[in-house]
């Protein structure tokens, strides 16, 4: 039976995973190809842990200006609603795969409602 997303461990594994998808996903792969360095990628896999522990768990150290980063993407690589439908759909496989119950189903809500977020202030909704 499928717990629920408890730690700063289940995060990473949820992150992981994700991340595995992202790198086997055509539609998305030129925004992340930089992460199949290792190196790169735990830097990244720890921010990204931080930001999460912060958002769904209310403590961590995550201190990066999340709308930024992404706007800097979008600028150089437009993202459509399509990459953002398509970046959902692994984050969620990627909860699910493992977890179950209100933390899980918090952690894709609030996925869900930063990208819709970033589809409006980057001007791409409609796509």
């Amino acid at each position: 039976m499928k717990k629920d997303v408890e730690t700063r461990a289940d995060l990473k594994l949820v992150l992981r995973t994700f991340y595995s998808r992202l790198l086997n996903e055509s539609k998305l792969y030129p925004y992340f190809e930089k992460f199949r360095d290792d190196q790169i990628l735990e830097e990244h896999l720890k921010d990204l842990t931080d930001f999460w522990e912060s958002s769904l768990f209310y403590k961590g150290s995550y201190n990066k200006n999340v709308m930024e980063i992404h706007r800097r993407i979008d600028a150089s690589n437009k993202l459509t609603a399509d990459h953002f439908e398509a970046w959902l759909f692994h984050f969620e496989q990627a909860v699910d795969k493992f977890f179950t119950g209100e933390n899980s189903h918090t952690l894709k809500s609030r996925a869900r409602s930063i990208a819709t977020v970033m589809q409006i202030k980057f001007g791409n909704s409609d796509e």
